[in-house]
């Protein structure tokens, strides 16, 4: 019997009441949506969130009722051959091998081995051992095996100017047609005034040129440092750091230049004082140094004397009223060593004394010696007993410096013959003195008293020494030295 779409919905709705329980429809859980279609497409809007058979891909249907997600997609992968992609639908898993299949004849890059078909897709050529039969641009004999694909650049060693033309290698292979030498360029900048700094480099210096002025300033003579500009050079303070001392020279200390500018014109004004009073006297006065600026000491005696410096002036005429060679006393009396010394002292006092060992004879020798100078260069050794060393020529006198490149790296100790003294005491000795302990001078033999072949006897706990002389008879030994 035919039926329409209004009588088929009819039916099925009444199917429906009839299969509900006595009381009306359930109550709908808040969670589910709406059912907005029509009665014959019942079907709502929330999308499947379960992944589709391939495990790459989700369903996103609306309403779906599948048991199993096929997914539709194409797998579309390239394939191991590297030529062609998977055909099949989206799958888990490795795609399967390509099984194009090739009938002609597969010859390596100069023919000397072929493969015969069928040959699979993907398959590479034979390998072939015979010198590669593509000639080279730089002219170089082929150092390599036949091979598919660009050959490898020339390693043949030829010589080479660097980017900056400043040297040249022979050692640089053919593929480099330059290197960096590590010196700076040297090329002038578009200023006109500084060079190039940047170490030896390809293609353009960088611009704009950042380097410091070197135009001299008016009032003090120092350099602008402002970065590269066109003239005139800004008014800014002058930061530059100026050596400072005390009349005696010992307290040292460095002042920026800017706080020191009243100094500067007591200086000029003093110097302008003197060219006056010579004018006075009618003697003739040198004027270029005033209209050309004075030049300025090189350390400004503006520091105030403390206890130490009148210190070191009494030891100094204390020792030249003893006619002591060496009246520079500094240090010299009462070495004031560093924690860091003393530290090392209680850690290794084998290596501490073998240093001061060594600096006290390389000192005796400059002393004795008619050069102006001796040297003694000490084993290789690490960072921090190098330390050690430099801060102990400190207290000789001596000047040290460092060589070589880790681990091999060293010191080598100057010792100059008028400047260079001993300590009065040494590290070890300071360290003694500190704990409380006290030096006991040993035992002093008589030259005349003990001879050449003469042997001493020790006695031994525990045993007695027979005498060679008659019972009682006594022998005073101090009366009757043995000859």
């Amino acid at each position: 019997m035919w039926q329409t779409p209004e009588m088929r919905a009819a039916r099925r709705a009444a199917h429906l009441q009839a299969s509900l329980p006595r009381g009306g429809l359930p109550p709908v859980p808040p969670d589910h949506p709406e059912v907005t279609t029509k009665a014959d497409d019942a079907r709502c809007e929330k999308k499947c969130t379960k992944k589709r058979l391939c495990g790459k891909h989700r369903c996103n249907q609306r309403c779906c009722i599948e048991m199993e997600h096929i997914c539709p997609l194409p797998c579309n992968h390239l394939l191991a051959c590297g030529h062609h992609r998977c055909e099949r639908t989206c799958h888990s898993g490795r795609c399967h091998p390509c099984m194009e299949t090739s009938f002609e004849e597969l010859y390596c890059e100069c023919g000397a081995n072929v493969l015969y078909p069928p040959i699979p897709c993907g398959t590479k050529p034979p390998h072939c051992n015979n010198p590669c039969p593509r000639p080279r641009p730089c002219a170089h004999d082929v150092n390599h095996s036949c091979h598919i694909g660009p050959c490898p650049p020339c390693t043949v060693l030829c010589k080479r100017w660097c980017y900056g033309k400043h040297e040249q290698r022979s050692a640089i292979p053919c593929y480099q047609e330059a290197f960096s030498c590590g010196l700076p360029c040297g090329k002038q900048m578009p200023c006109g005034t500084h060079k190039c700094e940047k170490p030896c480099h390809l293609g353009p210096c960088p611009l704009p040129c950042k380097q410091k002025c070197n135009i001299k300033r008016l009032q003090c003579g120092h350099p602008c440092g402002v970065p590269c500009h066109r003239p005139p050079c800004p008014e800014t303070p002058c930061k530059q750091s100026v050596p400072v001392s005390c009349p005696c020279g010992l307290q040292k200390s460095t002042r920026p230049c800017i706080e020191l500018a009243e100094e500067y014109k007591e200086l000029e004004m003093a110097n302008l004082k003197d060219k006056m009073s010579d004018l006075l006297k009618d003697q003739p006065v040198d004027i270029s140094d005033i209209v050309n600026k004075p030049k300025k000491p090189s350390v400004l005696k503006i520091l105030e004397c403390n206890e130490e410096c009148r210190v070191l002036e009494r030891n100094r005429r204390l020792a030249i009223g003893l006619q002591i060679r060496n009246p520079d006393l500094s240090q010299k009396l009462t070495p004031r060593y560093s924690d860091f010394m003393r530290g090392w002292a209680k850690k290794d006092a084998q290596f501490c004394q073998k240093v001061h060992d060594k600096l006290t004879e390389l000192v005796q020798l400059a002393k004795q010696s008619k050069q102006k100078s001796r040297s003694y260069s000490f084993e290789s050794m690490n960072r921090d007993k190098r330390h050690f060393v430099h801060e102990y020529c400190e207290h000789f006198g001596c000047e040290s410096a460092a060589y070589d490149m880790e681990p091999n790296r060293n010191i080598v100790a100057t010792a100059i013959k008028d400047k260079s003294w001993l300590p009065s005491i040494s590290l070890l000795e300071f360290i003694q003195r500190e704990n409380g302990q006290r030096k006991v001078p040993g035992p002093v033999l008589s030259k005349g008293l003990v001879g050449k072949s003469e042997t001493v006897a020790l006695k031994l706990p525990g045993r007695m020494q027979r005498s060679s002389t008659p019972p009682g008879e006594m022998v005073d030994y101090f009366d009757n030295p043995p000859v």
